[in-house]
């Protein structure tokens, strides 16, 4: 994979104390974006947030210290693009989970700041390798703000001649202090899908992990808070573009199982994920345009 030159991409896009390129582990490029507010990490490779640090606190987001860092493997952590499908390719169960949006090298449109805001702007189209795995024309743009809020907006264009359905996800690892120590609140009295049990039911009060969680939630409303009393932090999400939000922590046994997760690294992170996926997959025409969009916000408690 040929990655664009770090010294020209500075040249480029880099502004002083706020943007600024770096190789990382294995050449990967990454950018930070800085500001009054906090900063943030980028992998151009995947259009990957690896970093969120708001001022005053510590990380926000989790990756894994046995992640692969290297082309045609996933990050495994912070927060990754799963498009065009969420979990396992419907019918292809050889093609890569979730997607290839985080496999490939994205283009990078733009950055701007002001006082107070840093902005990163990614793209990725089809290609020839891509219509291998999806034979369909599109275009996404990845814009990832940081000012009081870490937002992130993908939107994805049909440029086809014919529609396509897609699943997708942000897919955002959360760091915490312990598992056992945190809630997920925001889900009282919404109905779930159990994927590890195969049943459904309907929330009540906030969601305790004790074991290991897959579900899919339809939230009444489109925000959720993940409170960790060990770190006493409150991590707040807000999102559009979906009614679902999937949680999702190993726990021991599969934890054990994934090789880019540490043995105990379960009891450091929860997945809570706005998604498209099953009853929520989008239909979109061509010429037509959808976004999926995310904020975070952390505060302590």
């Amino acid at each position: 994979m040929n990655y664009p030159d770090i010294q020209i991409l500075n040249q480029r896009f880099g502004a002083p104390g706020r943007i600024a390129f770096r190789a990382g582990e294995a050449g990967l490029p990454i950018v930070s974006l800085i500001n009054t507010h906090g900063s943030c990490e980028v992998s151009l490779y995947g259009g990957h947030v690896l970093a969120y640090r708001p001022t005053g606190h510590g990380p926000v987001l989790f990756v894994s210290q046995k992640s692969a860092f290297e082309p045609g493997k996933p990050i495994r952590g912070g927060i990754p693009v799963c498009w065009p499908w969420f979990g396992p390719h419907p019918t292809d169960p050889k093609k890569d989970k979730h997607g290839f949006a985080r496999l490939l090298q994205w283009d990078l449109d733009g950055t701007e700041y002001t006082g107070t805001t840093t902005v990163l702007r990614l793209s990725l189209r089809d290609s020839e390798w891509t219509r291998r795995l999806w034979d369909h024309a599109f275009r996404l743009q990845l814009t990832i703000t940081l000012d009081q809020f870490l937002q992130l907006a993908l939107t994805v264009e049909n440029t086809d001649i014919t529609s396509f359905e897609m699943s997708q996800a942000f897919h955002p690892y959360f760091q915490i202090g312990d598992i056992g120590q945190s809630r997920v609140f925001g889900l009282d009295k919404a109905p779930y899908a159990d994927k590890v049990s195969g049943t459904s039911a309907v929330q009540e009060g906030p969601l305790v992990i004790g074991g290991q969680v897959d579900r899919i939630y339809t939230p009444e409303k489109n925000e959720a808070a993940v409170q960790d009393a060990k770190l006493k932090r409150a991590i707040l999400l807000t999102y559009s573009g979906t009614r679902n939000l999937v949680v999702w922590n190993p726990w021991q046994e599969v934890c054990r199982a994934i090789p880019d997760l540490g043995d105990e690294e379960y009891l450091k992170f929860v997945c809570v994920e706005p998604a498209n996926v099953r009853d929520t997959a989008i239909e979109l025409e061509p010429g037509s345009r959808h976004t999926l969009s995310m904020s975070i916000q952390a505060q302590l408690v």
